[in-house]
């Protein structure tokens, strides 16, 4: 009985591994995962210089890795394993209180060269290179008569902190930093750590549960400050200007990047104003072609997993926001340079309702603030950019 029971053991065991090695030959390589939101590693086109570099190797492991067969269902099991041995995390990314998800994990840039890859701290230097680039910024656009605001937006682990077995002490000395630089140097600087985190905690939707953004009404919290920090605040549209279409089913990245599959959508919500005012902006790119011909919003991603891109139609190096119909009547208005990463995106609708804006993408190398400004005849410079991006990127220590 028991040599039956070990052949039949060998024999499933064989079946899985020449199943699954066959199938790897068989079945079409899939270019793209819903699921991760991600490309995946399709078989290597390796010349001479490949294998004599040792790249052969990783790009291979990358290919057998991506196109491993049923990889979501590996995926989402690996998940729940993590889980259940304690760990509170998968890939990364830490399960909180009510299906919260949250990056713990990144690659940190140290320099130019260097990164530290897969790490939950930070270079105080590097951080430190980029908050002291943005006061200098501050000095050169006050020589040309232009005043700076600055929005550096707390990631979702530093809003959320509470509903994690995870310390906040990185959170905090990061805003230590950030605070502490700005004030010293007089820059208007915006902060909402703490409001956000009193609103999260209340029960307020500001940050997505599977997504690293901020919802619609952290974006209008977020637009709301900035009105206050250049005393407009008379000016800010009330929340009840707008009526609220909510779309369903929205999975961020944070979501794709954590493997687990079982945790519930998102909603997204899209804030529209209740006149219909919204038909009169524009977006067009920097070749003059329209993006978005009535609004803000790019509709083809509502039917897509990841619905944030809905905002602007996604990422685009340079963008410019319009109100038709004061262009028309022949009104000057005020001119905004918003440098940001996505987490703008969502604000625009609000801002747009005070400013022409010329967007550019700190991540796609527009640091030249001061020129830009003045190319573009902008009366005021807005830098919106997730925290995130001054620990993992070098897009703010180039600005000038």
């Amino acid at each position: 009985m028991k040599n039956k029971i070990n052949a039949t053991v060998t024999a499933l065991f064989l079946v899985l591994i020449f199943g699954f090695g066959i199938a790897f030959w068989i079945l079409p390589d899939v270019t793209f995962s819903p699921e991760e939101n991600r490309t995946l590693q399709t078989f290597p086109t390796l010349s001479a210089e490949d294998w004599l570099d040792g790249k052969v190797s990783s790009r291979l492991t990358s290919y057998y890795s991506d196109q491993f067969p049923l990889r979501d269902l590996w995926l989402s099991l690996h998940a729940v394993s993590e889980l259940a041995m304690g760990r509170g995390e998968s890939n990364g990314v830490l399960v909180g209180e009510n299906h919260q998800l949250a990056v713990r994990r990144f690659d940190a840039y140290l320099s130019l060269t260097q990164r530290l890859e897969d790490t939950d701290v930070y270079s105080p230097a590097h951080v430190q290179s980029g908050l002291d680039a943005v006061v200098s910024l501050q000095k050169s656009l006050a020589k040309q008569g232009i005043p700076l605001c600055v929005l550096l937006a707390p990631r979702t682990i530093d809003v959320t902190v509470g509903d994690f077995a995870y310390p906040a002490d990185l959170t905090d000395r990061l805003d230590q930093a950030i605070q502490k630089t700005f004030a010293d140097a007089n820059v208007n600087s915006v902060e909402l750590l703490a409001a956000f985190r009193e609103m999260h905690e209340n029960g307020s939707y500001v940050y997505y549960r599977t997504d690293h953004h901020w919802t619609t009404l952290g974006a209008y919290t977020a637009y709301a400050a900035v009105m206050e920090a250049w005393g407009m605040e008379q000016d800010t549209l009330p929340a009840d200007f707008f009526k609220i279409r909510t779309i369903p089913s929205f999975y961020g990245t944070t979501y794709s990047r954590s493997g687990m599959l079982f945790i519930p959508p998102d909603t997204l919500e899209i804030w529209e104003a209740i006149d219909g005012s919204d038909a009169r902006f524009t977006v067009t790119n920097e070749k003059n072609k329209t993006v978005i011909e009535s609004g803000f919003i790019s509709e083809k991603y509502l039917s897509e997993k990841d619905k944030y891109g809905a905002f602007l139609d996604g990422t685009h190096s340079l963008l410019f926001i319009t109100d038709r119909e004061a262009a028309a009547r022949g009104e000057s208005r005020p001119r905004l340079l918003l440098a940001r990463d996505s987490f703008a995106n969502s604000m625009v609708p609000f801002l747009a309702r005070h400013f022409d804006i010329c967007m550019v993408n700190l991540s796609g190398g527009m640091t030249n603030l001061s020129r830009l400004a003045e190319d573009y005849g902008c009366d005021r410079v807005l830098i919106v950019c997730n925290r995130e991006n001054l620990v993992t990127a070098d897009c703010l220590r180039n600005v000038k």
